[in-house]
C-alpha cells in the first residue's frame, strides 16, 4: 500500500486550495499545521484498513493466513499457509474443564465431532486450540497510537 502517495495527493489538493486563498500567510500556515497532523493520522488509518482487509481476506480464503507487514513505513498484506497445527493428541490430557451449555449446543458439538470422526473431547480440544491460536495471533498484529518524529 502506498500511504506516501496518498499523503502526497492530499498535500497537493490542500496546496491547490491554499493557492485559491491568494497567498494569505495565515491560510498557508494553517494548511501546513493541518498537514503535519494529518500525516501520522493517515498512516494509522491505512494500518487499520490494512488490518481489516487482512481479516476479511483471511476469512474468505479459509486455508490461508493473511498478515499485515510494515516495511519502510508502508503496510502490505502477506498471504501464506497457517502455522502447522500442533499434535493435540500427543499431549497428555492433564487439565479438566467442566462446561455447562444448552442441550442444542451439545447436540451440535456431537454432530460436528461425528462428522470429522473425532470423539467429542478431541473435537472440543481441537476447536478450542485453533480458536486460542487465532486469538493470540490477532492480538500481536494491531498497532494503535501516534508516533511523532
Amino acid at each position: 500500500m502506498n500511504t506516501t502517495g496518498l499523503f502526497t495527493h492530499l498535500e497537493s489538493a490542500v496546496t491547490n486550495q491554499v493557492m485559491l486563498a491568494g497567498n494569505d500567510p495565515t491560510v498557508e500556515s494553517a494548511a501546513r499545521a493541518i498537514l503535519s497532523v494529518l500525516e501520522p493520522a493517515l498512516k494509522n488509518a491505512a494500518l487499520d484498513l490494512a488490518q481489516q482487509a487482512a481479516e476479511e481476506v483471511e476469512a474468505q480464503l479459509g486455508d490461508q493466513r493473511v498478515e499485515v507487514v510494515v516495511s519502510d513505513g508502508e503496510p502490505s498484506l502477506r498471504v501464506g499457509t497457517p502455522d502447522q497445527e500442533p499434535a493435540v493428541a500427543s499431549e497428555g490430557y492433564e487439565a479438566r474443564l467442566t462446561l455447562r451449555l444448552p442441550a442444542r449446543v451439545k447436540e451440535l458439538v456431537e454432530d460436528a465431532a461425528g462428522s470429522t470422526g473425532d470423539s467429542v473431547n478431541a473435537w472440543v480440544v481441537k476447536a478450542l486450540s485453533s480458536k486460542a491460536r487465532t486469538s493470540s495471533r490477532i492480538q500481536g498484529r494491531r498497532v494503535t497510537g501516534t508516533v511523532e518524529l
